[in-house]
């Protein structure tokens, strides 16, 4: 074969391989595209059902009954979000080895090791007969979705090889406790970091870190922490890696409300921005649906049947997280097979499963887990030095959120939605509400460990109640530690602001303390500082005439009170500046604080990364604990509330100061900045440092995660505004970790439409005209219409869809 023979079959080969990966590519972009037209057959429906679509992709459910509404409701969730639904279910029950390989592996030895899925498994048995069936309806309409496919399925299951199984009823249970997870563990178990602060720091130096001067620290607990030996060393216990630096993903939220005294319509004003992991797909769907029994509109969580934040005819409500420490460690006594564990002077028999977890492209694993009256029994960490420990959580017991939810956009009045949300267990909520009536509610939604020994805050008792167990492990086998289940939902923190105004006429949540000065019972939590709250508190002091837009522009309120404190605290040293350490303190004493994306904001963070550095990572990074800087610890150290112990670099020979610190953190950073920006401060550029990419969970599979990604967007705000972006520094720049996962404002003046706007798109499938077609709106602060009334939701059509018997 000569040289010209060979480059035609060369040549031919290569336009063979490039025709048929342009026709793989054209097929993954026309596979499991969503449906929003004509008529789908949908089998066990009564009748049939409407869905009208607006611009958005948002869907508006008209059925019969609220089981058709929710079969209707799976359908649409399944057609636009089932990747994210068949990744969810396979996490909650520990499945994701048998699609990922063993990239799974740990997250299923995770999840079943802490027995999700029998968690699972028990909510379902206490579902009542109205949610069971809701639940059952749904999980018809996920499936009746995927019969009606026929194959033809979105790109990541087809890429991953997933052949779903039927959905179940129970699956949609384990997406909520997903959701439960990230709100409850979104620390992971700090339990664990807290007793390695004892073994490293002591008693003075864990109190000192808590800012809790008097805790009770188990005299167990202590004594093993002075004998336990150093930890074995391993890569976990390397320096704790800079991008630990910043804001951990942390479910913040902001909700707040007017009543009619502070309104220029005389009506009730709510608005709620929950801050959550930002991915694409959106956490949320939003939704509206509508039938006889139950109408709500709002949003949704794809995988789970009914609306979690909205309105329904009546009442609107928001949720922001509690911060409830719902999750305690204790430590376990074994004998020396391993099979008992102590209570008091007894032993227990360990409840003992085995778990077989598949393994794409690998053998199968069998592994073990057990479990104790507490609850899970998480094994050994050597790398730690961690003993056998028990984890006792508010979800494992159980609960009925569906019920819960379903019946508070029924209530009419606040004593209603009291008694609606009963049900509901975990994860605990600030629920903030509004009502057509002009009432306004404020809640804390779920249930609240009664901690042995914490006392009731009784009049009766002699001493007052102990606000600071659960902040450490206890020793299980002392019967004086554990719980005494959950208290009443009823001595829940509860405010009820009539329409008069007798009793307030303003609700705020920023996941700060939100205790009434009355609540005398203990409330374990790790609230966030008053910052948010305070600024929010603030703005809506100014005017009695808020309108529906005015509290949209408050959601993107871009000044830092805590910037503010920071700047103040250097004050005390100001004096001894010199050079370029005295140019950055004079241009933020002169800054009011405004998270900009032009300005002294980039000043300010680079000062703030490198306070934070010398000031508390060199801790963390000489005793290989996690990395335990964060803003309150900061703010402390630096108006004199914690040790000057903490001002010393223990990775360098010196001792150094205060003054040392701060001088090196203001010096540097302007170096760094006028460097990169010049001299002129005001044109310093916070966007370049502050960025936002939105990634989908599989991100990292080459080629389908650079499909997915959007972005990177430069974005104004702090985890401390109430535009809140949380971010942490990788490679020199904040990389955007949380923000607001959608924006929601109800206004009773026009009850015919709320207002709404997600970080992306209704859509999963990255080619669909909805799957980002909202990141830029929102990052402009846009809100779209959600139309409620009949009229205003045929206003909105752009398509309609019917499901049939």
């Amino acid at each position: 074969m000569n040289i010209r023979t060979l480059l035609r079959v060369a040549t031919g080969l290569c336009l063979l391989v490039g025709l048929v990966a342009v026709g793989v590519w054209l097929w993954l972009r026309g596979s499991g595209r969503p449906v929003r037209q004509g008529e789908q057959a949908l089998a066990g429906l009564s009748a049939t059902v409407q869905i009208t679509w607006d611009r958005w992709g948002v869907p508006h459910i008209a059925a019969e009954t609220e089981e058709d509404a929710a079969a209707a409701l799976g359908w649409v969730h399944a057609n636009d979000r089932f990747t994210q639904m068949e990744l969810g279910r396979r996490a909650g029950r520990g499945h994701l080895a048998e699609i990922l390989g063993e990239a799974g592996y740990e997250a299923d030895v995770y999840f079943r090791t802490l027995r999700y899925g029998a968690t699972a498994d028990r909510m379902l048995q206490m579902a009542s007969p109205r949610s069971r069936r809701l639940l059952d309806a749904y999980a018809a309409g996920v499936n009746g979705w995927l019969t009606s496919r026929n194959g033809d399925l979105p790109p990541a299951i087809r890429l991953l090889g997933i052949k779903p199984e039927p959905w179940q009823p129970v699956d949609s249970l384990s997406f909520a406790l997903l959701m439960a997870r990230d709100l409850s563990f979104w620390n992971d178990r700090p339990e664990e970091e807290r007793f390695r602060w004892l073994r490293h720091f002591g008693s003075a130096g864990t109190r000192d870190l808590l800012g809790l001067p008097d805790l009770h620290i188990p005299e167990q607990i202590s004594q093993l922490a002075t004998e336990v030996g150093e930890p074995a060393t391993g890569p976990l216990e390397e320096s704790p890696a800079q991008d630990e630096l910043g804001d951990r993903p942390s479910p913040g939220s902001n909700n707040w409300a007017l009543s009619g005294l502070r309104t220029a319509s005389g009506k009730p004003l709510l608005a709620n921005d929950p801050h959550l992991g930002l991915f694409l797909p959106s956490v949320w769907y939003q939704a509206m649906v509508r039938s006889p029994e139950y109408e709500a509109a709002g949003m949704t969580l794809p995988g789970t049947p009914g609306v979690i934040i909205g309105r329904g005819p009546h009442i609107a409500w928001a949720f922001t997280n509690t911060m409830l420490d719902d999750h305690d460690l204790f430590f376990e006594e074994l004998d020396a097979a391993g099979q008992r564990y102590r209570r008091g002077d007894a032993w227990k028999p360990l409840q003992v499963q085995e778990e077989l977890i598949r393994i794409r492209g690998g053998e199968s694993r069998t592994i073990t887990t057990y479990r104790t009256d507490i609850g899970p029994l998480l094994p050994v960490d050597a790398l730690r030095g961690l003993p056998p420990r028990s984890l006792a959580w508010t979800a494992q017991y159980g609960g009925d959120p569906v019920a819960a939810l379903v019946a508070l956009a029924g209530a009419e009045t606040a004593t209603e939605a009291l008694t609606a949300i009963e049900p509901y267990t975990c994860p605990a909520q600030n629920l903030v509400a509004t009502f057509d009536n002009g009432e306004l509610l404020y809640t804390v939604l779920g249930r609240i460990p009664q901690r042995r020994g914490e006392g009731q805050g009784s009049a009766e008792e002699a001493v007052a109640p102990r606000q600071d167990l659960g902040r450490l492990p206890a020793p299980a086998w002392d019967l004086s530690y554990g719980w005494d289940g959950l208290r009443p939902r009823g001595s829940n923190p509860t405010l009820i602001l009539p329409a008069d105004g007798t009793a307030g006429d303003m609700l705020v949540t920023a996941n700060h303390d939100i205790r009434p000065s009355d609540y005398g019972l203990p409330l374990a939590a790790d609230f966030f500082t008053t910052h948010r709250a305070d600024r929010i508190g603030q703005r809506l002091l100014e005017a009695t005439t808020w309108q529906r837009q005015e509290f949209a522009d408050l959601q993107l309120d871009v000044t830092s009170l805590y910037a503010r404190d920071i700047v103040a605290a250097l004050a005390v040293d100001a004096e001894p500046l010199r050079g370029d350490a005295a140019k950055a303190y004079e241009a933020l004493r002169q800054w009011d604080g405004a998270m900009e994306l032009r300005g002294p904001a980039a000043l300010y963070a680079l000062v703030e990364r490198n306070l934070l550095r010398g000031l508390l990572m060199d801790e963390a990074e000489v005793s290989g604990v996690r990395a335990f800087a964060n803003k309150d610890r900061l703010l402390r150290l630096l108006r004199g509330q914690m040790a000057e112990r903490w001002f010393d670099d223990l990775t360098t020979d010196a001792v150094e100061v205060r003054a040392d610190i701060v001088g090196s953190a203001l010096r540097d950073a302007w170096r760094e900045g006028s460097e990169r920006w010049g001299d002129e401060v005001e044109r310093w550029s916070f966007g370049w440092l502050h960025r936002l990419t939105l990634r989908h969970r599989l991100d990292a599979v080459p080629v389908l995660g650079r499909w997915y990604r959007r972005g990177p967007y430069e974005v104004a705000g702090s985890a401390t505004s109430i535009a809140a972006f949380g971010a942490q520094w990788q490679d020199g720049r904040q990389d955007i970790v949380y923000g607001p996962s959608m924006r929601w404002i109800v206004d009773w003046q026009t009850p015919q439409h709320a207002f709404a706007m997600l970080p992306g798109g209704q859509s999963g499938h990255p080619v669909d005209p909805h799957y980002s077609d909202q990141v830029e709106p929102f990052l402009a602060g846009e809100l779209h219409l959600a139309p409620w009334s009949e009229e205003a939701i045929q206003d909105a059509a752009v398509s309609t869809s019917y499901l049939t018997p």
